[in-house]
């Protein structure tokens, strides 16, 4: 491994980044930034001519400094300035606005409506127009003429403009902030009759006529009867289009840790270049046949990178391989973690916020992670034929790139896959398969019985690598799910593993000591937080949309009270509330359908729920000493003598009834507007609460209640 001195593009990246991730959590006006900026190099240039102090020694590490300190406030800067290009839209209410905007996402299709991402090109506000830029999501109703809408097509509209909504349920997925990091901060929803298309997409843009050319590639693989799985499979591995894949299948490939070929990244892209490298090998034998050689497979790369849809990942590795060609060409073998700063300065250069993308940071830490680990890990056996050769590469690559990237996949997915180097082992190897056979049949798609032959053998090879997926998905304990591990365990977790692959490397004990002080501290924060766990006990009630959600947590125990219907939105609950499970570190839940609940009741039936902290009966429920009544769509005051006290009460179903009648029946210290309520009635109860003096919370306006006993 080399030493830091030889590899300085990385030591100056490290500020750049840091840099780029204080403006995102910290940012300022940018005028302060570019001023800082000015200031540093002045200095830099004043220090520099200084000829006592550039030619001391001593005074060395002033250079460094101020160098170090203008890449970061460099970093700083462009991250600002990208921000203040895409701030959201301001209108009063009153103006009568027009937008214009390019489609620059492929249309997704959903049920009622069609989702587009537009770049807004200019505004109409009392008659001025204003030239201008931004995104926004538009979601149009769906009917023949949305669902011809492609990428490039110029459509004006007239939209209510409504920012991206907080989440309003602890430690749901901040889709807010996701998008942000994205450069999106609005969304519309608009009717047929609110927009229109005012021009078709131009064949002379260059991101439209490679999204025509991804399209009509995919109609190749329809053309030659691949559909269903195998078309999803063949569009994502080949053409990096994800649209297509079954969410059922997306979860195995996941589960089995196979998640990442499906993504075009620096496999795909390296697969490329090795063909193409390869094939093109006769021109280095003329004059200029290097450089021609060089011009051609940068071309075809870039072609590539172009008609899938140049991703994060796509970006990086063509240009990490872009440098990697050059170098060559110019017979320069540079470093390559020089080269993987390079591509990632340029690219952070082109969009700092590639920082914040997932599948950015998986990419550069795999990558990492397979050329430090892997040679070690190799020379822990030397096979003696080349079959059992390919299988230990192959088993030590995928070691050290799921060494690299466990933490961050468990930080962010909460899950691991148990046989990812089983799944790999099948999984690579079928990958590089039906790429290759993929990129034939759009070379002889149009030969006859030629092309049908390639597309039979691809067809197979695509339903092999799904059956393999699929066998190790469903095999015990395929996948650990729902581990809690936030990101300081991460960056504890990462210490821990830069702190040993030193300590091989230099066998000093000062790193063995100090991974194990790491690794201590990381077991005490979990045994007090499973000690904090194994005693709690709350009261969620959770904002989904149009349903009703009560949640008692009870130490490990977890038991959901819903009129959510599991067998049709199970993904629409996990999306509120499985991330807040998995922190609280509860079991799996225990959902009681409220429905069933109040007919079995009604009948005399007895409805056992199996916790004996929680009773209910009725419309009533006593959680330990808390005592809680919901109101829902059948409930009426009643003429009792005496109202029942209790703790919460919890109004649901649009109940008709006023605030001050069900006052008669009970007499409570909470009162709770769940989100199963329309606005009208929960405008109508949060008036009147205030109206009554009484304590109230409205779960569609302020988000989840949370009690804690």
């Amino acid at each position: 491994m080399p030493s830091i001195a030889q590899i300085p593009l990385l030591r100056l990246i490290l500020p750049f980044i840091l840099g780029i991730i204080s403006a995102i959590y910290f940012p300022i006006n940018n005028h302060y930034s570019i001023i800082v900026i000015g200031v540093l190099f002045t200095l830099y240039v004043t220090v520099l001519s200084i000829k006592k102090i550039n030619s001391s020694y001593k005074l060395k590490w002033l250079f460094g400094v101020l160098i170090y300190l203008t890449l970061f406030s460099l970093g700083y800067s462009l991250t600002l300035l990208k921000a203040n290009s895409n701030q959201p839209f301001q209108f009063n209410k009153s103006d009568n606005k027009v937008m214009i905007g390019e489609v620059i996402s492929p249309p997704l299709v959903k049920e009622k409506t069609v989702k587009i991402t537009v770049e807004i090109k200019g505004l109409k506000t009392r008659n001025n127009w204003i030239a201008t830029n931004g995104n926004v999501i538009l979601f149009i109703q769906k009917d023949s003429l949305s669902q011809q809408l492609n990428f490039g097509d110029y459509i004006s509209f007239s939209p209510q403009l409504e920012n991206i909504p907080e989440p309003k349920n602890p430690n749901e997925f901040d889709y807010k902030k996701y998008l942000s990091f994205h450069l999106i901060h609005q969304q519309s929803y608009l009717k047929s009759n609110n927009w229109k298309v005012i021009e078709n997409y131009s064949q002379n843009n260059l991101y439209t006529f490679a999204n025509q050319l991804r399209t009509n590639l995919i109609n190749i693989f329809i053309k030659h009867g691949l559909s269903d799985n195998e078309l999803g499979v063949a569009s994502a591995l080949v053409l990096g289009y994800k649209n297509n894949i079954d969410a059922q299948l997306k979860s195995a490939y996941s589960s089995a840790g196979a998640m990442h070929i499906l993504a075009v990244s620096g496999l795909h892209v390296g697969l490329i270049f090795m063909i193409f490298n390869y094939l093109l090998q006769f021109l280095e034998r003329y004059k200029y046949g290097n450089i021609t050689k060089t011009l051609a497979i940068l071309l075809i790369l870039w072609s590539y990178a172009l008609i899938t849809g140049l991703s994060p990942s796509v970006l990086r590795a063509s240009v990490m391989f872009s440098f990697v060609i050059v170098g060559k060409a110019t017979k320069r073998n540079a470093n390559f973690f020089n080269t993987l700063a390079a591509s990632a300065f340029v690219l952070l250069v082109y969009n700092p916020y590639y920082i914040m993308d997932v599948g950015f940071q998986l990419s550069y830490i795999a990558v990492a992670g397979i050329v430090i680990i892997q040679p070690w890990l190799s020379n822990f056996y030397l096979p003696k034929n080349k079959v059992t050769k390919y299988i230990w590469d192959l088993t030590t690559v995928s070691i050290a790139a799921q060494l690299a990237t466990f933490p961050l996949g468990l930080y962010y997915f909460h899950q691991f896959p148990n046989y990812f180097l089983i799944s790999n082992l099948f999984a690579i190897p079928l990958a590089v398969i039906i790429l290759y056979l993929g990129l034939t049949l759009f070379v002889f798609s149009a030969v006859p019985y030629v092309g049908n032959f390639v597309a039979y053998l691809l067809n197979k090879a695509i339903w092999l690598l799904n059956s393999s997926v699929n066998f190790i998905d469903v095999l015990p304990y395929s996948v650990t799910e729902n581990v809690r591990f936030p990101i300081e365990y991460t960056f504890i977790i990462y210490l821990v593993i830069v702190l040993l692959v030193l300590l091989f490397i230099f066998r000093k004990m000062k790193y063995l000591i100090v991974s194990q002080l790491l690794i201590i501290l990381f077991l005490i924060d979990f045994g007090i937080n499973t000690f904090n766990q194994s005693s709690q006990k709350k009261i969620m009630i959770y904002n989904i949309p149009n349903y009703s959600a009560i949640n008692f947590i009870d130490g490990k125990d977890n038991i959901l009270l819903s009129d959510i219907k599991l067998y049709t939105n199970k993904s629409k609950l996990m999306y509120h509330v499985k991330n807040n499970w998995i922190e609280e570190g509860v079991e799996n839940e225990k959902v009681v359908d409220l429905n069933k609940l109040k007919k079995a009741h009604l009948l005399s039936n007895l409805y056992r729920i199996s916790n004996q902290n929680l009773f209910t009966k009725l419309n009533y429920f006593q959680y330990y000493t808390t005592k809680i009544a919901i109101i829902d769509e059948s409930q009426h005051a009643s003429s009792i003598s005496k109202p029942l006290n209790v703790d919460l009460l919890i109004w649901t179903k649009n109940n008709k009834s006023s605030l001050s009648e069900i006052m008669k029946s009970y007499r409570f210290k909470q009162l709770i507007i769940d989100s199963s309520n329309s606005n009208f009635t929960n405008e109508k109860l949060t008036a009147e609460a205030e109206e009554l003096n009484i304590n109230y919370w409205s779960v569609n306006n302020d988000g989840a209640y949370s009690f804690q006993l």
